[in-house]
């Protein structure tokens, strides 16, 4: 019988050590047998990512139009511009139940389910990203993974929830995701089976278990191999040096006054390496397989947060109201965390495709600008979605019959392998998609 370097293993193959577990990255020489067959299994999968910013963007600088590499992009989304061709901007939709008040909490609680929102007690609906975790998360390690980057808003506002402004991934009508927004735990998620092994690197305790499965790739694999392990080392190494360096008081405010509690050991003191940090977890979620959906709240609506880094002076909520010209900046901070997703993707390579080309990548918001419009939301897709999405693309539906945002999430659910006849207030999907 002729030597071969494929072998076969099962969908949950994992690298094992003392107390933790890795999920293998894709890797063409390895073939996964899976309940679909084992010809199916060949294809890499396809990821499903939905990234947040609150309160929407700058009101006269949100657009594109055009397509293919002649689109042009308004200054907000200018960080994109290497994209574009990548990318479908999606005018007019929205969610009618979030039109029901102007207080944003109302208008954020149900952006994933477009279901009704309670006024006097927090009830709403499962959100999609959910209802696929439920579905189909069994076929990996991790249903799905919910980060957030900054922490829930407690009490209530005019008698509403302020719950609903910083959850956008629920799990029941009454009962919001837990929103991981500590990098370590979110990483101990994707690697750790054990607790209370802060003292053990990953990668270390699983490398006798990398050592035979490396013999076994072809020379593409093992490059790709290592550089998945190194991209490990990477990540626990700027977690453990973001929780040293505020043990030893290096710990340095955007303010010179702290208008925050000081963080939790682990979180970057400043919000660009926090972000990005939460990228890569997310990247490296997607890259091993360890899960293929995920959300990733960057802020609250109703944020508190001073993005001092980008040369803005007042909170991100005052700003989104007042909408001074510095706010072109936050949303140029905002919009460039998609580029840098994309960029990484595309440098991950699945076969003839890359990891960009396998993920659907939607950013929304709860309103388009901060002074509480939702009656069109701003919504942008990114990537391939596993050959199924094209981009360099402007769709608008301000006054297409159909323009519910749960007639989108019914093709991102159909893109990541969940195909319903509804969801939420839709029974249809959109045109044109």
């Amino acid at each position: 019988m002729p030597h071969t370097t494929s072998s076969t293993f099962s969908r949950r193959t994992l690298l094992r050590g003392l107390g933790v577990s890795m999920a293998l990255p894709w890797l063409e020489s390895v073939s996964f047998a899976a309940s679909v067959g084992v010809n199916a299994a060949k294809q890499p999968p396809t990821r499903t990512l939905v990234t947040f910013t609150g309160m929407g963007f700058h009101s006269n600088h949100w657009w594109a139009k055009g397509e293919g590499a002649a689109m042009e992009l308004g200054p907000c989304l200018t960080p994109l511009e290497p994209w574009k061709e990548r990318m479908v901007f999606l005018r007019g939709l929205w969610n009618e139940h979030a039109n029901n008040g102007v207080i944003h909490c109302m208008q954020t609680g149900n952006l994933l389910s477009g279901a009704p929102m309670s006024k006097t007690e927090v009830h709403t609906g499962v959100s999609f990203d959910r209802l696929m975790a439920q579905r189909i998360g069994d076929r990996t390690k991790i249903p799905s993974l919910v980060l957030g980057c900054e922490g829930p808003i407690p009490g209530l506002q005019d008698g509403h929830p302020l719950l609903y402004s910083s959850h956008i991934s629920w799990s029941t009508a009454v009962s919001p995701t837990w929103t991981e927004t500590r990098p370590a735990l979110a990483f101990d998620q994707l690697f750790r089976t054990e607790p209370n092994r802060g003292d053990r690197r990953v990668v270390d305790a699983v490398l006798e278990d990398a050592r035979s499965l490396r013999q076994r790739l072809s020379v593409s694999d093992r490059q790709r191999f290592e550089e998945y392990l190194g991209s490990v080392h990477e990540i626990e190494g700027r977690i453990k040096r973001a929780g040293q360096e505020r043990e030893v008081g290096d710990w340095t405010p955007s303010l010179t006054a702290p208008d925050l509690p000081r963080p939790a050991d682990g979180i970057p003191t400043e919000i660009p390496d926090y972000w990005k940090l939460m990228n890569d977890i997310v990247l490296l979620a997607f890259r091993t397989d360890t899960t293929r959906i995920a959300t990733l709240k960057y802020c609250n609506d109703g944020s508190i947060l001073t993005h001092a880094h980008v040369g803005a002076s007042d909170q991100h909520h005052q700003m989104a109201h007042t909408q001074p010209q510095e706010l072109i900046a936050v949303n140029q901070f905002f919009t460039s965390q998609l580029a840098y997703l994309c960029q990484r993707m595309s440098e991950v390579k699945e076969g003839d495709r890359t990891l960009l080309d396998n993920t659907a990548v939607m950013h929304c918001s709860s309103m388009l600008h901060g002074n509480h419009d939702s009656t069109q939301l701003p919504v942008v897709l990114l990537g391939g979605a596993g050959g199924k999405l094209h981009g360099g693309r402007v769709l608008d539906y301000l006054n297409s019959p159909n323009r519910r945002m749960c007639s989108l999430f019914l093709h991102l659910m159909d893109w990541g392998g969940l195909e319903l006849d509804h969801f939420g207030d839709s029974t249809e999907r959109l045109t044109g998609i």
